[in-house]
Protein backbone atom coordinates (compact mmCIF):
# COMPACT_ATOMS: atom_id res chain seq x y z
CA UNK A 1 0.00 0.00 0.00
CA UNK A 2 1.57 3.48 -0.91
CA UNK A 3 1.52 6.50 0.88
CA UNK A 4 2.34 9.83 -1.21
CA UNK A 5 2.29 13.45 -0.34
CA UNK A 6 1.80 15.47 -3.17
CA UNK A 7 2.92 19.24 -3.50
CA UNK A 8 1.64 21.98 -5.66
CA UNK A 9 4.55 24.50 -6.92
CA UNK A 10 3.41 27.52 -8.09
CA UNK A 11 6.86 28.53 -9.05
CA UNK A 12 10.90 28.81 -8.56
CA UNK A 13 12.78 31.90 -8.45
CA UNK A 14 16.25 32.62 -9.63
CA UNK A 15 18.44 35.00 -7.32
CA UNK A 16 20.20 36.07 -9.96
CA UNK A 17 17.17 38.26 -11.24
CA UNK A 18 16.78 39.75 -7.58
CA UNK A 19 18.52 43.06 -7.00
CA UNK A 20 18.99 43.39 -3.81
CA UNK A 21 19.35 47.13 -2.20
CA UNK A 22 23.57 47.28 -0.40
CA UNK A 23 21.88 46.79 3.18
CA UNK A 24 21.64 42.93 3.96
CA UNK A 25 23.92 42.42 6.54
CA UNK A 26 22.37 42.48 9.96
CA UNK A 27 25.87 43.15 11.58
CA UNK A 28 26.00 46.80 9.74
CA UNK A 29 22.79 47.74 11.90
CA UNK A 30 23.53 47.94 15.29
CA UNK A 31 20.63 47.03 17.62
CA UNK A 32 20.17 50.13 19.00
CA UNK A 33 19.35 51.76 15.29
CA UNK A 34 16.29 49.12 15.07
CA UNK A 35 14.30 51.73 16.95
CA UNK A 36 14.75 54.76 15.04
CA UNK A 37 14.78 52.57 11.93
CA UNK A 38 10.56 51.93 12.96
CA UNK A 39 10.69 55.66 14.03
CA UNK A 40 11.33 56.25 10.00
CA UNK A 41 8.99 54.17 9.15
CA UNK A 42 6.19 56.07 10.72
CA UNK A 43 3.52 57.13 8.78
CA UNK A 44 4.11 60.81 10.31
CA UNK A 45 7.49 60.55 8.64
CA UNK A 46 8.64 62.37 5.76
CA UNK A 47 7.72 60.05 2.92
CA UNK A 48 11.50 60.56 1.26
CA UNK A 49 12.68 59.23 4.67
CA UNK A 50 10.35 56.93 5.31
CA UNK A 51 10.95 55.47 1.30
CA UNK A 52 14.92 55.11 2.44
CA UNK A 53 14.18 53.29 5.92
CA UNK A 54 11.74 50.96 3.69
CA UNK A 55 14.45 50.33 1.14
CA UNK A 56 17.05 48.94 3.54
CA UNK A 57 13.97 46.42 5.14
CA UNK A 58 13.66 45.08 1.90
CA UNK A 59 16.80 44.46 1.26
CA UNK A 60 17.41 42.82 4.32
CA UNK A 61 14.48 40.72 4.31
CA UNK A 62 15.46 39.19 0.79
CA UNK A 63 18.41 37.29 2.99
CA UNK A 64 17.60 34.08 4.28
CA UNK A 65 20.37 34.64 7.49
CA UNK A 66 18.13 37.41 8.75
CA UNK A 67 15.19 35.67 10.18
CA UNK A 68 16.22 35.30 13.36
CA UNK A 69 16.36 39.27 13.28
CA UNK A 70 13.08 39.79 12.19
CA UNK A 71 12.06 37.04 14.72
CA UNK A 72 13.67 38.95 17.66
CA UNK A 73 12.50 42.64 16.94
CA UNK A 74 8.63 41.70 15.97
CA UNK A 75 7.99 45.63 16.41
CA UNK A 76 9.88 46.09 13.04
CA UNK A 77 7.35 43.38 11.56
CA UNK A 78 4.41 45.64 13.06
CA UNK A 79 5.90 48.43 11.29
CA UNK A 80 6.26 47.28 7.32
CA UNK A 81 2.61 45.83 8.31
CA UNK A 82 1.30 49.49 8.87
CA UNK A 83 3.43 50.58 5.99
CA UNK A 84 1.58 48.65 3.61
CA UNK A 85 -1.28 51.25 3.95
CA UNK A 86 0.66 53.93 2.96
CA UNK A 87 -1.53 56.16 1.17
CA UNK A 88 0.54 59.45 0.63
CA UNK A 89 3.62 57.72 -1.12
CA UNK A 90 2.36 54.38 -3.03
CA UNK A 91 6.11 53.17 -4.06
CA UNK A 92 6.92 53.11 0.08
CA UNK A 93 3.94 50.27 0.47
CA UNK A 94 4.38 48.09 -2.46
CA UNK A 95 8.39 48.15 -1.09
CA UNK A 96 6.63 46.69 2.48
CA UNK A 97 4.46 44.45 0.43
CA UNK A 98 7.09 42.84 -1.14
CA UNK A 99 9.79 42.89 1.89
CA UNK A 100 6.37 41.21 3.89
CA UNK A 101 6.13 38.24 0.93
CA UNK A 102 9.91 37.76 1.56
CA UNK A 103 9.81 37.28 4.49
CA UNK A 104 5.87 35.33 4.80
CA UNK A 105 7.80 31.97 2.99
CA UNK A 106 8.99 31.35 6.50
CA UNK A 107 6.66 29.99 9.31
CA UNK A 108 8.08 31.22 12.28
CA UNK A 109 8.20 35.17 11.02
CA UNK A 110 3.94 34.34 9.67
CA UNK A 111 2.92 34.02 13.31
CA UNK A 112 4.52 37.40 13.94
CA UNK A 113 3.00 38.80 11.32
CA UNK A 114 -0.32 37.80 12.47
CA UNK A 115 0.24 39.51 15.70
CA UNK A 116 0.49 42.65 13.58
CA UNK A 117 -2.83 41.79 12.18
CA UNK A 118 -1.59 40.99 8.44
CA UNK A 119 -4.78 39.33 7.53
CA UNK A 120 -7.05 42.25 8.33
CA UNK A 121 -4.07 44.14 6.40
CA UNK A 122 -4.20 42.39 3.29
CA UNK A 123 -8.28 41.79 3.09
CA UNK A 124 -8.55 45.96 3.45
CA UNK A 125 -6.15 46.15 0.54
CA UNK A 126 -7.99 43.27 -1.88
CA UNK A 127 -11.49 44.47 -0.84
CA UNK A 128 -10.75 48.31 -1.59
CA UNK A 129 -11.80 48.74 -5.36
CA UNK A 130 -9.53 52.09 -5.28
CA UNK A 131 -6.51 49.56 -4.01
CA UNK A 132 -3.09 50.64 -5.74
CA UNK A 133 -1.66 47.01 -5.15
CA UNK A 134 -4.42 44.57 -4.84
CA UNK A 135 -2.29 42.07 -6.82
CA UNK A 136 0.71 41.82 -4.12
CA UNK A 137 -1.70 41.82 -1.65
CA UNK A 138 -3.26 38.51 -2.35
CA UNK A 139 0.19 37.00 -2.88
CA UNK A 140 1.13 37.62 0.76
CA UNK A 141 -2.74 36.56 1.98
CA UNK A 142 -1.75 33.32 0.05
CA UNK A 143 1.57 32.65 1.59
CA UNK A 144 0.33 33.71 5.41
CA UNK A 145 -2.50 31.80 4.95
CA UNK A 146 -0.42 28.01 4.18
CA UNK A 147 -0.44 28.34 8.23
CA UNK A 148 -3.81 27.03 9.60
CA UNK A 149 -4.15 29.64 12.51
CA UNK A 150 -4.07 32.42 9.37
CA UNK A 151 -6.86 30.65 7.63
CA UNK A 152 -9.02 30.21 10.95
CA UNK A 153 -8.62 34.24 10.96
CA UNK A 154 -9.46 34.43 7.18
CA UNK A 155 -12.74 32.65 7.94
CA UNK A 156 -13.36 34.69 11.32
CA UNK A 157 -13.05 38.24 9.57
CA UNK A 158 -15.86 39.97 8.67
CA UNK A 159 -16.14 43.12 6.13
CA UNK A 160 -19.32 44.86 6.20
CA UNK A 161 -21.04 42.22 7.98
CA UNK A 162 -20.05 39.39 5.58
CA UNK A 163 -17.70 36.74 5.99
CA UNK A 164 -14.47 38.30 4.39
CA UNK A 165 -13.93 35.07 2.47
CA UNK A 166 -16.81 35.19 0.95
CA UNK A 167 -16.23 38.66 -0.36
CA UNK A 168 -12.76 37.62 -1.76
CA UNK A 169 -14.90 34.61 -3.75
CA UNK A 170 -16.78 37.82 -4.85
CA UNK A 171 -13.76 39.50 -5.93
CA UNK A 172 -12.26 36.68 -7.52
CA UNK A 173 -14.49 35.35 -9.76
CA UNK A 174 -15.18 39.08 -11.40
CA UNK A 175 -13.22 40.83 -14.10
CA UNK A 176 -14.34 44.65 -13.32
CA UNK A 177 -13.26 44.83 -9.51
CA UNK A 178 -10.13 46.90 -9.75
CA UNK A 179 -8.32 47.35 -13.32
CA UNK A 180 -4.67 47.09 -11.22
CA UNK A 181 -5.21 43.56 -10.32
CA UNK A 182 -6.23 40.34 -11.84
CA UNK A 183 -6.58 38.68 -8.75
CA UNK A 184 -5.33 35.22 -10.00
CA UNK A 185 -3.61 34.19 -6.00
CA UNK A 186 -7.28 34.41 -4.27
CA UNK A 187 -7.29 31.00 -6.12
CA UNK A 188 -4.45 29.94 -3.60
CA UNK A 189 -6.00 31.68 -0.86
CA UNK A 190 -9.22 29.75 -1.39
CA UNK A 191 -7.26 26.54 -1.97
CA UNK A 192 -5.26 27.23 1.43
CA UNK A 193 -8.76 27.66 3.14
CA UNK A 194 -9.99 24.54 2.59
CA UNK A 195 -7.27 23.07 4.59
CA UNK A 196 -9.68 23.47 7.12
CA UNK A 197 -13.12 21.56 7.43
CA UNK A 198 -14.82 24.51 8.54
CA UNK A 199 -13.15 26.40 5.17
CA UNK A 200 -14.48 22.98 2.85
CA UNK A 201 -17.48 23.36 4.59
CA UNK A 202 -18.38 27.06 3.64
CA UNK A 203 -17.02 26.29 -0.38
CA UNK A 204 -20.01 23.61 -0.27
CA UNK A 205 -22.42 25.41 1.35
CA UNK A 206 -25.52 25.30 -0.95
CA UNK A 207 -27.67 28.77 -1.01
CA UNK A 208 -30.21 29.98 -3.84
CA UNK A 209 -27.30 31.80 -5.63
CA UNK A 210 -25.16 28.06 -5.53
CA UNK A 211 -22.60 27.47 -3.94
CA UNK A 212 -18.63 28.32 -4.52
CA UNK A 213 -17.50 25.21 -5.73
CA UNK A 214 -19.66 25.73 -8.40
CA UNK A 215 -17.98 28.41 -8.99
CA UNK A 216 -14.67 27.14 -8.94
CA UNK A 217 -15.42 24.77 -11.79
CA UNK A 218 -15.11 27.49 -14.45
CA UNK A 219 -11.59 27.98 -13.73
CA UNK A 220 -10.22 24.40 -13.85
CA UNK A 221 -9.37 25.05 -17.65
CA UNK A 222 -8.56 29.09 -17.40
CA UNK A 223 -6.23 29.36 -20.03
CA UNK A 224 -4.35 32.96 -18.73
CA UNK A 225 -3.31 31.56 -15.74
CA UNK A 226 -1.78 28.57 -14.45
CA UNK A 227 -2.06 30.21 -10.83
CA UNK A 228 -5.99 30.32 -10.90
CA UNK A 229 -6.09 26.52 -12.52
CA UNK A 230 -3.72 25.30 -10.37
CA UNK A 231 -5.46 27.02 -7.33
CA UNK A 232 -8.94 26.17 -8.16
CA UNK A 233 -8.37 22.59 -8.70
CA UNK A 234 -6.07 22.44 -5.58
CA UNK A 235 -9.49 23.54 -3.70
CA UNK A 236 -11.55 20.75 -5.69
CA UNK A 237 -9.53 18.58 -4.63
CA UNK A 238 -9.28 19.45 -0.84
CA UNK A 239 -12.84 19.09 -0.88
CA UNK A 240 -13.20 15.65 -2.35
CA UNK A 241 -11.59 14.27 0.80
CA UNK A 242 -14.98 14.49 2.44
CA UNK A 243 -16.65 11.34 1.21
CA UNK A 244 -20.09 12.12 2.56
CA UNK A 245 -20.45 14.66 -0.03
CA UNK A 246 -19.64 12.47 -2.56
CA UNK A 247 -22.81 11.43 -4.46
CA UNK A 248 -23.79 15.45 -4.01
CA UNK A 249 -20.48 16.17 -6.43
CA UNK A 250 -20.91 13.89 -8.74
CA UNK A 251 -24.74 14.65 -9.23
CA UNK A 252 -26.04 16.60 -11.88
CA UNK A 253 -26.30 19.48 -9.62
CA UNK A 254 -22.68 19.54 -9.52
CA UNK A 255 -21.19 17.46 -12.52
CA UNK A 256 -17.90 16.97 -11.30
CA UNK A 257 -16.38 14.47 -12.65
CA UNK A 258 -16.23 16.14 -16.17
CA UNK A 259 -14.58 18.65 -15.14
CA UNK A 260 -11.61 17.11 -13.60
CA UNK A 261 -10.90 14.67 -16.66
CA UNK A 262 -11.80 17.05 -19.56
CA UNK A 263 -8.33 18.67 -18.87
CA UNK A 264 -6.75 14.62 -18.63
CA UNK A 265 -8.30 14.74 -21.79
CA UNK A 266 -7.01 14.64 -25.41
CA UNK A 267 -7.18 14.78 -29.04
CA UNK A 268 -7.49 10.94 -29.74
CA UNK A 269 -10.49 9.19 -31.19
CA UNK A 270 -12.29 7.22 -29.16
CA UNK A 271 -14.37 3.93 -30.47
CA UNK A 272 -17.98 3.94 -30.07
CA UNK A 273 -17.89 1.94 -27.05
CA UNK A 274 -15.60 3.43 -25.40
CA UNK A 275 -17.61 6.92 -25.31
CA UNK A 276 -20.92 4.80 -24.67
CA UNK A 277 -22.04 6.33 -21.15
CA UNK A 278 -19.48 8.93 -21.59
CA UNK A 279 -20.30 12.95 -20.58
CA UNK A 280 -21.41 15.05 -23.70
CA UNK A 281 -18.91 17.03 -22.79
CA UNK A 282 -15.70 14.48 -23.26
CA UNK A 283 -17.33 13.17 -26.46
CA UNK A 284 -15.40 13.98 -29.92
CA UNK A 285 -12.56 16.37 -28.68
CA UNK A 286 -11.65 18.41 -31.46
CA UNK A 287 -8.06 17.71 -32.76
CA UNK A 288 -6.52 20.23 -31.72
CA UNK A 289 -7.24 19.81 -28.22
CA UNK A 290 -4.62 20.06 -25.84
CA UNK A 291 -4.36 18.20 -21.96
CA UNK A 292 -3.38 20.41 -19.37
CA UNK A 293 -0.08 21.36 -19.16
CA UNK A 294 1.51 22.02 -15.64
CA UNK A 295 2.41 18.25 -14.21
CA UNK A 296 1.34 19.46 -10.41
CA UNK A 297 -2.37 20.42 -11.53
CA UNK A 298 -2.71 16.97 -13.35
CA UNK A 299 -1.81 15.41 -10.82
CA UNK A 300 -4.02 17.15 -8.35
CA UNK A 301 -6.56 16.43 -10.95
CA UNK A 302 -5.70 12.63 -10.77
CA UNK A 303 -6.11 12.70 -6.98
CA UNK A 304 -9.22 14.55 -6.82
CA UNK A 305 -10.65 11.21 -8.80
CA UNK A 306 -8.77 8.84 -6.43
CA UNK A 307 -10.90 10.38 -3.45
CA UNK A 308 -13.84 10.10 -5.42
CA UNK A 309 -13.82 6.53 -5.63
CA UNK A 310 -13.30 6.04 -2.27
CA UNK A 311 -16.61 4.95 -1.66
CA UNK A 312 -18.39 2.11 -4.13
CA UNK A 313 -20.56 4.92 -5.37
CA UNK A 314 -17.81 7.02 -6.48
CA UNK A 315 -16.39 4.23 -7.90
CA UNK A 316 -18.87 2.76 -9.85
CA UNK A 317 -19.60 6.44 -11.22
CA UNK A 318 -16.70 6.20 -12.86
CA UNK A 319 -16.95 3.05 -14.50
CA UNK A 320 -20.33 4.43 -15.77
CA UNK A 321 -19.21 7.41 -17.20
CA UNK A 322 -16.62 5.63 -18.91
CA UNK A 323 -13.52 7.49 -16.98
CA UNK A 324 -10.94 4.81 -18.28
CA UNK A 325 -10.89 5.06 -21.78
CA UNK A 326 -9.54 8.78 -20.97
CA UNK A 327 -7.28 7.87 -18.69
CA UNK A 328 -5.94 4.93 -20.65
CA UNK A 329 -4.83 7.51 -23.46
CA UNK A 330 -3.71 9.93 -20.71
CA UNK A 331 -1.27 7.14 -19.01
CA UNK A 332 0.35 6.84 -23.16
CA UNK A 333 0.49 10.53 -23.10
CA UNK A 334 2.08 11.20 -19.42
CA UNK A 335 5.65 11.58 -19.39
CA UNK A 336 5.93 12.25 -15.92
CA UNK A 337 6.76 9.89 -13.68
CA UNK A 338 5.06 10.54 -10.58
CA UNK A 339 1.90 11.34 -12.26
CA UNK A 340 1.84 8.22 -14.29
CA UNK A 341 1.79 6.59 -10.81
CA UNK A 342 -1.05 8.46 -10.04
CA UNK A 343 -2.72 7.42 -13.30
CA UNK A 344 -1.77 3.95 -12.30
CA UNK A 345 -3.19 3.95 -8.88
CA UNK A 346 -6.75 5.40 -10.04
CA UNK A 347 -6.75 2.91 -12.81
CA UNK A 348 -6.34 0.25 -10.38
CA UNK A 349 -9.49 1.10 -8.30
CA UNK A 350 -11.52 0.86 -11.35
CA UNK A 351 -10.26 -1.83 -13.16
CA UNK A 352 -9.86 -4.07 -9.65
CA UNK A 353 -12.94 -6.86 -8.45
CA UNK A 354 -15.27 -5.20 -6.15
CA UNK A 355 -15.11 -6.79 -2.55
CA UNK A 356 -18.75 -6.80 -1.69
CA UNK A 357 -17.90 -6.47 1.63
CA UNK A 358 -16.05 -3.17 1.32
CA UNK A 359 -17.56 0.46 0.61
CA UNK A 360 -15.38 2.79 1.70
CA UNK A 361 -11.37 1.96 0.91
CA UNK A 362 -9.95 4.20 3.55
CA UNK A 363 -11.22 1.82 6.04
CA UNK A 364 -8.57 -1.03 4.33
CA UNK A 365 -5.11 -1.43 5.86
CA UNK A 366 -3.19 -2.92 3.51
CA UNK A 367 -0.16 -2.73 4.96
CA UNK A 368 -0.66 -5.25 7.67
CA UNK A 369 -1.29 -7.57 4.87
CA UNK A 370 1.24 -10.28 4.85
CA UNK A 371 3.50 -10.01 1.40
CA UNK A 372 1.76 -13.30 0.74
CA UNK A 373 -1.54 -11.81 1.04
CA UNK A 374 -0.23 -8.49 -0.54
CA UNK A 375 0.73 -10.54 -3.67
CA UNK A 376 -2.24 -12.46 -4.42
CA UNK A 377 -4.92 -9.57 -3.11
CA UNK A 378 -6.30 -7.24 -6.01
CA UNK A 379 -4.18 -4.33 -6.66
CA UNK A 380 -5.72 -1.61 -4.33
CA UNK A 381 -3.89 2.20 -3.40
CA UNK A 382 -4.97 3.69 0.13
CA UNK A 383 -6.71 6.87 -0.59
CA UNK A 384 -6.46 8.01 2.86
CA UNK A 385 -4.13 11.27 2.20
CA UNK A 386 -4.25 14.78 3.98
CA UNK A 387 -6.11 17.64 2.21
CA UNK A 388 -2.87 19.36 0.93
CA UNK A 389 -2.25 23.32 1.36
CA UNK A 390 0.43 25.29 -0.36
CA UNK A 391 4.26 24.50 0.29
CA UNK A 392 6.24 27.06 1.84
CA UNK A 393 7.98 28.44 -1.33
CA UNK A 394 11.93 28.35 -1.84
CA UNK A 395 12.14 31.99 -2.63
CA UNK A 396 10.26 35.22 -3.05
CA UNK A 397 7.04 34.21 -3.80
CA UNK A 398 6.18 37.72 -5.50
CA UNK A 399 8.58 36.40 -8.35
CA UNK A 400 6.35 33.22 -9.09
CA UNK A 401 4.13 34.64 -11.67
CA UNK A 402 4.69 33.07 -14.67
CA UNK A 403 5.12 34.59 -18.24
CA UNK A 404 1.40 33.90 -19.39
CA UNK A 405 0.28 35.35 -16.18
CA UNK A 406 1.87 38.25 -16.19
CA UNK A 407 1.01 38.81 -19.90
CA UNK A 408 -3.01 38.22 -18.64
CA UNK A 409 -1.99 41.01 -15.94
CA UNK A 410 -3.79 43.98 -15.73
CA UNK A 411 -0.87 45.42 -14.04
CA UNK A 412 2.77 44.99 -13.74
CA UNK A 413 3.38 42.48 -11.85
CA UNK A 414 5.65 43.77 -8.65
CA UNK A 415 9.42 42.78 -7.90
CA UNK A 416 10.05 41.00 -4.62
CA UNK A 417 13.43 42.51 -3.46
CA UNK A 418 13.54 45.15 -6.01
CA UNK A 419 13.21 48.31 -4.49
CA UNK A 420 10.76 50.77 -6.20
CA UNK A 421 10.88 53.73 -3.82
CA UNK A 422 14.46 54.53 -4.30
CA UNK A 423 13.64 54.96 -8.11
CA UNK A 424 10.58 57.31 -7.17
CA UNK A 425 11.44 59.04 -4.43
Amino acid sequence: CHRWWPRLLIGKTNHHDTHVPPCTSIASMADELVSELIQFLSLDSRPDVRGTAMEHVLGLSAAKDNIAFFHNHPGLIRAVVNVTGDQKYAPVARDAFGALINLSVHETLVSKMLQADIVPFCVKAITDPKSEFPDPACMLLANVTRIEEAATQLMDLKVEDRDAFHVLVDIFCRTDFNEKGNFHYLANVIFNVTQLQRGRKSIKLRSGQGCIIQRLLSFVEFKESKVRRGGSVGALRNCCFDDEDHEWLLSDEVNLLPFLLLPLAGPEDLSDEDMEGMPDELQFLPPDKQREPDADIRKMLLEALIQLCALRIGRQHLKDKKAYPILREFHKWEKEEDVSERCEQLVALLISDEDPTVDNLKEIDLEAATAAEADSAPRVYSTNQEPLTLPQLDDHFLHSLTEDDSKASTADPPPAATSSSSSSS
